[in-house]
C-alpha cells in the first residue's frame, strides 16, 4: 500500500534530487527516495543487528551446541 508524503524542502535540495533522480530513476523523484530510505534502513537493521551479535559473542556457538544437542 502507497501512501502520500509532502516534503518542503529548500530548492538546492529538490534540485539536487531531480539532477540525481534523472539519472538514476528516469526522473522519478519518488522512486529515488523510495530507494535511498530503504537503503537507509537496510543499513540501520544491519547495524543493530551486529551489535546485537556482538553483545553476544557466544550466540552463535550456543546454537550450534543446541542443533547438535537435538
Amino acid at each position: 500500500m502507497k501512501s502520500r508524503v509532502t516534503l518542503s524542502l529548500e530548492e538546492s535540495t529538490i534540485n539536487y534530487l531531480s539532477k540525481r533522480a534523472q539519472v538514476e530513476t528516469g526522473g522519478n523523484v519518488s522512486a529515488l527516495l523510495e530507494r535511498v530510505v530503504h537503503a537507509a534502513a537496510v543499513t540501520e537493521s544491519a547495524k543493530q543487528h551486529a551489535a546485537w551479535f556482538a553483545a553476544r559473542p557466544d550466540y552463535a556457538d550456543a546454537a550450534e551446541a543446541e542443533r547438535y544437542a537435538a
